[in-house]
């Protein structure tokens, strides 16, 4: 019992140390994939595969968005279209982020609903309601505000980790995203 007593103090120290640099790693993660796919966008934006999904899910969203199943009730919830596109690997689907956050903060810190884009054979997109992220208060340390910028971070990063993903880079599971979740 007094080794118990004598160490407990450093045993504290060492998982304090252990918990503090986990989150740590875990934030400079996040910003990390973060950085990779903004960098990515910047590109994305400039071609006309993009701006032709935008435009036709701002066509779409607002039709959308009156199924309060998905998208919460307009005097609680607010909606914001993220700019983030994940392509399958051949752009025949993709995947498109709505951001949502409540309007009181005790009910929630945010989510995020996403989006299945598929092209059809006349080359237009249709678009299909897909899973929810959900975000708590304090995710972590450096998401405390709940702004659409972080949400929008949260939301990138657990769209690029979902699945098998790879620690550097910024490219999203085809198999995940665009087979497993169709079952």
């Amino acid at each position: 019992m007094k080794i118990f007593v004598r160490f407990f103090p450093i045993l504290f120290i060492v998982y304090l140390n252990f918990s503090c640099k986990t989150e740590s790693s875990k934030g400079k993660l996040i910003l990390s994939k973060n950085e990779c796919y903004e960098a990515k966008l910047k590109q994305l934006k400039k071609t006309t595969l993009y701006n032709n999904i935008i435009a036709a899910f701002n066509d779409t969203f607002p039709s959308l968005k009156t199924r309060k199943e998905y998208f919460g009730i307009p005097e609680i919830v607010t909606n914001q279209v993220d700019e983030a596109v994940f392509f399958k690997t051949d752009s025949s689907e993709c995947m498109l982020v709505v951001l949502k956050k409540s309007k009181y903060s005790d009910l929630g810190f945010g989510n995020a609903r996403m989006i299945r884009g598929i092209k059809n054979q006349l080359n237009k997109w249709s678009f299909e309601v897909s899973m929810d992220f959900f975000f708590e208060k304090d995710y972590f340390e450096i998401f405390k505000e709940n702004s659409f910028e972080n949400i929008s971070k949260l939301a990138r990063y657990s769209v690029l980790t979902d699945g098998n993903y790879k620690e550097k880079g910024c490219e999203i599971d085809d198999y995940y995203w665009f087979t497993e979740l169709k079952k």
